[in-house]
């Protein structure tokens, strides 16, 4: 091999080793997408709360995001980290309650009291939009177009 191999495979070897760091990169970027995909549980749990006893097949609350995001909450405010634990506990709790129903074969899971579920889902979708509305501006993410550099070396 000749020595403009060797510089070949250095600058390689370098450019991945970059690559590699920059995308290990996490943080405050990462924040409103976690933000985002809590509201995502939270307005879906609302919308079945609301129709909870109309839906004829029980179908259990979300919780999925939760269950993938709920040690990354360390930027919010205490209070708002309290309310998302007592609403994703009571998620459990109901769900859990409609698994056994349904498994009896049973309609007791229409004799659940959602009153509290309700307003905490509220306080909570209305702090995390603040706090999405506080930090970027909007209620929402934009959505995300694919760039040349994003298709290439990945997003960050």
């Amino acid at each position: 091999m000749g020595s403009g191999s060797w510089v070949l495979i250095a600058v390689i070897a370098i450019v991945l080793i970059i690559f590699s760091l920059l995308r290990r990169r996490t943080g405050a970027a990462k924040y409103p997408e976690v933000v985002q995909a809590l509201l995502f549980d939270i307005k879906l749990n609302q919308a079945l709360a609301q129709h909870f006893l109309e839906i004829v097949k029980p179908r259990r609350f979300e919780n999925v995001n939760w269950k993938m995001n709920k040690d990354k909450i360390g930027f919010l405010g205490e209070s708002l980290k309290e309310m998302l634990r007592e609403v994703f506990a009571k998620v459990e709790e109901y769900n859990n309650q409609i698994k056994a129903d349904q498994k009896a074969k049973s309609d007791n899971y229409k004799t659940i009291d959602l009153t509290r579920f309700k307003e905490l889902l509220e306080q909570c979708r209305k702090e995390l939009e603040d706090w999405m509305v506080e930090k970027t501006g909007n209620k929402e993410l934009p959505p995300k177009y694919p760039t040349l550099m994003g298709t290439l070396f990945g997003e960050r």
